[in-house]
């Protein structure tokens, strides 16, 4: 007989609030909420939700940036047994529009900064503002309301007032009970709704806990954003659980980054590559102490292994982790000590997890080391599909297994190695291309910042390879330069053929290339294409 064990993180963050009241949980922008004040503010508004009809299985949405708000509409959700949405703040009006018709939340928190996001999209025709509670954030000293509201917003301050005298009965939740439905960022189309569990959260915790150093107690920095689920789920959920304190920036700031790591010791820190690099090309880099951080992970993309060393230069270990939204977020795990002698690597299976290699064409088993093909996963950390959306669930699953659409293969000893995506990869000539690949070699260019590659149509080769590349001031190369450099690298069939050169690659709000954007961009005339 099997028993039922509630994993809802506000019984755990309560638990924390009884061991130590005052315990700094959250710090941001200046002030300090202690565990016993989370508790209080996320119960007050859990009562809010309650007398104004949120109720168990409803979604409630938000919108805006990091920021304590955020983490106690979180827990106020799930206070309540409800499911929280976060959704991308870099999304247009009609987008938003789009996620909120096919999510039909109860009730969407706005901050300030994104107002005018759901006021335009009020003006559109066919979307409905009153089929959803609006509630605009006013109690936030650092996203003041800098314009006159539309009249269908509740403020905040208004919408705590009506929660009454007593806090209601947080709901138990178990393995199988939805607690957050995340959209891809949808790089591919439409994004898809990613549903959660609480199974599917607490196993990644698990996971993490059996490999990384984290420890009751540590400072976290949330920069990533937290509609993300590398943001939020990778440590700083399972901080906030534990006891520990999460400092949080409403953005990512590199300098703020390195000045916030040395002033609170932080020991935990969930970070992109393009993140790491951004601080590492300041002039505050070498002058601060990072030493405390004994639990950096970084994902989204492989970590150059010049960056690695600079950071290993002021003694970090950089830990690397593959996975997607869909493994909430973690597939695979590479502990620093690893870093050189499997350079490249994403590392082994999480302790709970299973990956394998799957021959996207013919759907049988990769066994040969070093042979490429789509990777597939399993655990009580993968999603059970996707949101209303039978069609797309049944073509992700197969027997149990996730198809991830990224491109990868394991070495004789068992370590993985991604490619790239699968719907990314560039036939030129009949030859198969991984922009990863190319990637990885023009990041190691003399002054480059940022690169990406894709494909274009070419009427000789099918596609060619063009770069997109970001340099540092004073830092001009051409095609020729840049060919001759990776060739040292990369088969000549390889080499980009085009080159564009820009002030910004676009990246996506999970720190991930853009790869629509990019392709927009070189398809632009008057690009400075060489």
């Amino acid at each position: 007989m099997s028993t039922q064990i509630d994993i809802n993180p506000v019984a755990g963050v309560r638990r924390q609030a009884q061991f130590g009241p005052g315990a700094p949980a959250l710090v941001y922008e200046g002030r300090t909420i202690g565990y016993a004040e989370l508790v209080d503010d996320a119960g007050r508004l859990a009562a809010a939700m309650r007398a104004n009809g949120v109720v168990e299985g409803d979604r409630v949405a938000y919108l805006g940036l990091n920021s304590a708000t955020f983490l106690t509409t979180m827990l106020a959700t799930w206070w309540l047994g409800g499911v929280f949405e976060p959704l991308n703040f870099r999304l247009a009006p009609r987008e938003v529009g789009v996620l909120l018709e096919r999510s039909t939340p109860r009730l969407v928190v706005t901050e300030p900064c994104h107002q005018d996001v759901v006021e335009t999209l009020a003006g559109h025709e066919g979307f409905d503002a009153g089929a959803y509670r609006l509630v605009l954030v006013d109690n936030d000293p650092a996203v003041p309301v800098a314009i006159e509201p539309a009249a269908f917003w509740t403020p905040l301050s208004g919408f705590l007032a009506t929660a009454g005298g007593e806090l209601p009965e947080a709901r138990a939740r178990f393995e199988d009970d939805l607690a957050i439905l995340m959209f891809t960022s949808g790089t591919t189309g439409v994004p898809k709704g990613v549903q959660l569990t609480f199974g599917n959260l607490w196993w990644n915790s698990v996971n993490v806990d059996s490999l990384v150093d984290t420890r009751r107690g540590d400072t976290n920095l949330a920069v990533a954003p937290l509609f993300h689920i590398g943001g939020l789920n990778a440590l700083t959920l399972r901080v906030l659980v534990r006891g520990g304190t999460t400092v949080v920036r409403r953005t990512f700031d590199p300098r703020q980054t390195l000045r916030d790591i040395e002033e609170h010791r932080v020991s935990q820190a969930f970070l992109v590559p393009a993140q790491l690099s951004a601080m590492q090309q300041t002039d505050e880099f070498e002058r601060h102490d990072l030493s405390s951080l004994r639990a950096l992970i970084c994902a989204g993309a492989p970590v150059p292994p010049v960056l690695l060393k600079q950071y290993e230069h002021k003694g970090v270990p950089v830990q690397q982790a593959w996975g997607l939204t869909e493994t909430s977020p973690f597939a695979t795990y590479l502990p620093s000590e690893l870093t050189y002698e499997k350079a490249g690597s994403c590392g082994i299976p999480m302790p709970y997890t299973q990956v394998k290699i799957v021959d996207p064409a013919t759907g049988e088993d990769v066994a040969a080391p070093g042979t490429t093909g789509e990777m597939w996963v399993k655990g009580p950390n993968v999603t059970p599909g996707y949101w209303k959306d039978p069609a797309m669930t049944a073509v992700s699953f197969l027997g149990g297994w996730f198809r991830t659409g990224d491109i990868g293969f394991r070495d004789e000893d068992g370590f993985f190695y991604i490619v790239d995506r699968l719907k990314d990869m560039i036939i030129t000539g009949g030859e198969n291309v991984y922009p990863a690949e190319v990637e990885r070699a023009l990041m190691e260019f003399p002054g480059v910042l940022d690169v990406a590659v894709v494909g274009v149509e070419d009427s000789r080769w099918g596609e060619s390879v063009v770069a997109v590349m970001s340099c540092a001031n004073g830092t001009v190369p051409d095609i020729e330069e840049v060919r001759n450099f990776t060739s040292t690298y990369l088969a000549r069939y390889k080499l980009p053929k085009k080159l564009v050169l820009t002030g910004a690659v676009p990246r996506n709000g999970a720190g991930k290339l853009d790869k629509p954007a990019i392709r927009k961009m070189v398809a632009e005339e008057g690009r400075d294409v060489r």
